[in-house]
């Protein structure tokens, strides 16, 4: 039993996260063949993302119900809790975050997590860098941080490289 557990569960989390980033890559690759001729495409995260924090979400608080039935220490509780509105994050932001791209205009329109719009002139924009996973675009005195796994996130870059901001290596 414990060969099961020290092996096969390690190789298995590998080949079910490469999955999910295929599956994730594949949608994408749709999404964009279908905003090719669009004029207004909005950048989101993936479904994906969605679904991972409700799993999470739903084995966290099963969790903390059987830590709460059957065990007494508060922190252990506090842990679970954390992660639970860890889980909670991510539902939101994969539901409410998104930037509104327009091909003809010269701004797009970026929504945070907790729903303020703001719209933003390329103008605006100072530069912009790959981080690891993700594209740093710097706006003058803030910076918004946006995952390379996003919907449609070509098109931002598209028009980024056709208003001339700076690309930091």
């Amino acid at each position: 039993m414990q060969i099961i557990v020290r092996l096969i569960i390690p190789a298995l989390i590998p080949i079910a996260l490469g999955l999910l980033l295929s599956n994730i890559d594949k949608r994408n690759s749709d999404e964009i063949i279908k905003n090719l001729s669009k004029e207004h495409i909005i950048i989101r995260l993936p479904k994906a993302y969605l679904w991972v924090g409700c799993v999470e979400m739903s084995f966290t608080l099963m969790c903390l119900i059987l830590m709460v039935l059957f065990q007494h220490d508060p922190l252990f509780e506090l842990v679970w809790i954390a992660l639970f509105l860890f889980g909670a994050i991510v539902v939101v932001s994969s539901i409410v975050w998104q930037i509104h791209v327009f091909r003809h205009e010269d701004y797009f329109i970026y929504r945070t997590i907790f729903g303020r719009n703001h719209r933003l002139r390329y103008e605006e924009c100072v530069s912009y860098k790959f981080g690891t996973n993700n594209l740093i675009l710097e706006i003058y005195n803030k910076k918004i941080y946006i995952d390379s796994k996003a919907t449609n996130f070509e098109f931002l870059l598209a028009m980024l490289t056709q208003y001339k901001v700076k690309e930091i290596k």
